[in-house]
Formats: structure tokens, sequence, C-alpha cells
């Protein structure tokens, strides 16, 4: 199942287009250490992101969520990624670890996030 869809966007758009425009309501915002944004996207900065909800107007339940990630410099195709939301997290990881593609295990918070690479360079979060 689809969780969330992650951008590279400019700060300015965060309030001006993905909240006034697309009607979208933040979340959470954090920093992601420079460290492991180069290791997980190779920009070796902090990197600011911002999860937003885009609510249906007429049910309003949770459509999608966007993961807005500032880089003032668009580098596309860096920062953009698909989560997948799987029954067991840890075994996707594991085959692809197995398999020889590109794995990452970020922890933080008491949370393990899973991210994998195709070999074109797809990436992909895994989460339970």
């Amino acid at each position: 199942m689809l969780k969330h869809v992650a951008l590279e966007v400019k700060e300015n758009d965060i309030q001006s287009f993905y909240v006034n425009i697309l009607g979208g309501t933040i979340s959470e915002q954090f920093t992601l250490s420079k460290e492991e944004a180069n290791e997980i996207f190779k920009i070796p900065k902090d990197l600011e992101i911002y999860k937003l909800k885009l609510v249906n107007l007429h049910t309003k339940n949770q459509d999608l969520e966007l993961e807005l990630f500032v880089h003032e410099t668009i580098e596309h195709d860096c920062l953009q990624h698909v989560c997948l939301q799987v029954e067991n997290a840890s075994n996707v990881f594991q085959k692809a670890n197995k398999e020889h593609f590109w794995t990452h295990l970020r922890k933080s918070n008491k949370k393990e996030t899973y991210f994998i690479k195709d070999h074109n360079d797809n990436m992909f979060e895994i989460s339970n």
C-alpha cells in the first residue's frame, strides 16, 4: 500500500502551494542529519522535512501524505522516493540486502526505517 510520496521543494512553496493551494496540513517537521542525508540521498547537509497531509475535502479521510524535503538547490531525483507500507518491512529489507541491492537502515526514536534501491537508483522507503 502506498504510504507517502516524497518531493524536493523550496521552503517558500510549503505554505504558498502545498498548504494554501492544495489545502494540506503540516503534521510534522523534523531534520535529517547531514550524515544520514549524505548516506541516503548523497546530499551532505542537514535537511528539513515537513510531513503534510492532503485530505479529501468531501469525506475528511486522509488520501495522501507528502514528505516535503526542503532543498533550495533543486537536484531533481535525489530526494524523490516512494514509501510502501508492508506487513513485514524488515523481511523486505533483508531480502534486498541478501540480493546485493543498496540498503540503508535508519534508527531514530525507537523507530526503524528501511530504505532500498533498485539498480536504476529508484528509492523505496519500506515501513510496517
